[in-house]
Formats: structure tokens, sequence, C-alpha cells
């Protein structure tokens, strides 16, 4: 099996992302992909409750639907229900402490999923942090003395791992590891000088306080892995927006 590592950049309206491949069987197919079918066994986030990942769940279900419609995607609803719900926690939170499917899980889920789909899609988020920033905007008006504005900008980075499982043969076939971040924004009053652009960041673990004057409230956890989800979907074979910058060898 080679190994890859190469970094791609994509930038979208009020988010980011960044695409670092390091695990890719060179022997996986699109007619594979289609053929064999993947389920979607959960995304987590390390250290963090259940409950977090829903959202999660469903916004790489939706992603997938969009990006790759040429590939049956068995839903985590679905596999959870073939799994039974004990199992199938089980199963996420040993994923969620160890960052990889054993042997004996793979074998589980492949004895359960026989017939139903090949390869299975799981993500952990290995990070997550929240930031403030200021950023200087400059205005005026001819009838009224100048008024100085400033963007305030609330973002959020998260950096999440996406694997994919041959459960036909029981081992990692694909393992990249994701940025992704979103932002807010919203003008508010500023006591920035008159000239120049002045940019102030304070970054933190926790969500803004409601309280804060000027900032707008943090982006959800789903909007900043959309284009990790994305960029996912698109280095797998048979993508139509596949990456043009090929990996290196490593």
């Amino acid at each position: 099996m080679k190994r890859f590592r190469f970094v791609l950049l994509f930038l979208v309206a009020g988010c980011s992302a960044e695409t670092e491949l390091t695990r890719l069987d060179a022997t996986i197919t699109a007619t594979e992909l289609r053929e064999g079918k993947v389920a979607v066994l959960g995304v987590v986030k390390f250290q963090e409750p259940d409950q977090i990942r829903p959202p999660l769940i469903a916004t790489l279900e939706a992603v997938w639907r969009e990006e790759r419609p040429d590939v049956p995607l068995i839903t985590a609803d679905s596999v959870r229900q073939v799994l039974g719900t004990v199992r199938d926690q089980k199963l996420l939170l040993a994923y969620e402490y160890q960052g990889q499917l054993d042997t004996r899980a793979l074998g589980e889920i492949a004895d359960s999923l026989r017939g139903l789909a090949r390869y299975v899609i799981v993500a952990r988020v290995e990070k997550d942090r929240t930031r403030n920033s200021t950023r200087g905007i400059n205005t005026s008006d001819t009838t009224v003395a100048r008024t100085n504005y400033a963007m305030g900008i609330t973002g959020r980075d998260a950096t999440v791992a996406v694997q994919l499982y041959d459960l036909a043969r029981k081992e990692l076939a694909v393992n990249a590891r994701f940025e992704g971040s979103s932002e807010n924004a919203r003008p508010m009053l500023s006591t920035l000088q008159p000239r120049g652009t002045t940019e102030i960041t304070v970054e933190g673990q926790s969500p803004v306080p409601p309280d804060e004057p000027g900032y707008p409230g943090v982006p959800e956890l789903a909007m900043a892995l959309q284009q990790p989800f994305r960029n996912f979907a698109r280095i797998l074979p048979g993508s139509t927006k596949a990456p043009s910058s090929p990996p290196v060898e490593r």
C-alpha cells in the first residue's frame, strides 16, 4: 500500500481548509467504491459527549451526497440499527480514544455489514478552538463627521482526521487529516485610529461570552467541517472535482 503526503489549500466564503493525505490504497477504484458502497460509522470529538455527534454526522452525510452521488451511502443511523446501539456506542468510544479501528473492531463491523457495504467512513475531531479578531474599517460620510468602524470577527478552527476502511480486507485504505475553519463577521463601532488597519486576535478553547461587546456568535463546529468533508470526498477515486495537485509519495 502506498503512502502519500501533500497539502492542498481551499478557500471558500467564510471558511478554509487544508488537507494532508498520509495513506492512500492505490488499488481502490471508482468502480469498487460504487459497487461496494460506503457506510458511515460516525463522527466523534475527542473527550466530548455523544450528544455532539449528530450534527457532525449529518454534515458528513449531506456533503457526501452532494459530492459523490455516484457512490451509494449507508447512513450512520442504518449502521447503528444493524450493529445495535450498545455495540455501536462501544465501537465509537474506542475509536474516540484510539483514533483508529483495530482488527477486532473491523471484524465486528465487517460481519454485521456483510452484503450492505464494503467500505466504512469514520472521523474524529482532534482540535477545536475559537478566536476573536477586530479588523479596522474606515468609512466617511460627506454630511457628517467621519465615524470609525471595525469588523468584529468570531472564528472557529478545527482539525479532523477522516479514514476509509476496507472491510473486505479489514484494513485502513485512506487516511487524511484536515484543518477547517469558519467565521462570522459583524460591523461594530470601534476606537481604532482613523488611518491604517489594526487587527487584534484573541484565541481560546471556549465560545466567546454572549455579553462580549460587538462580536458575533461562534460558528457551529459542523460549519468548520464542511470543507474538510468535501475535500475527503474529492480525493477519492472517481470524483469529478478531484484536486489538481498530485500527491507526493513519501
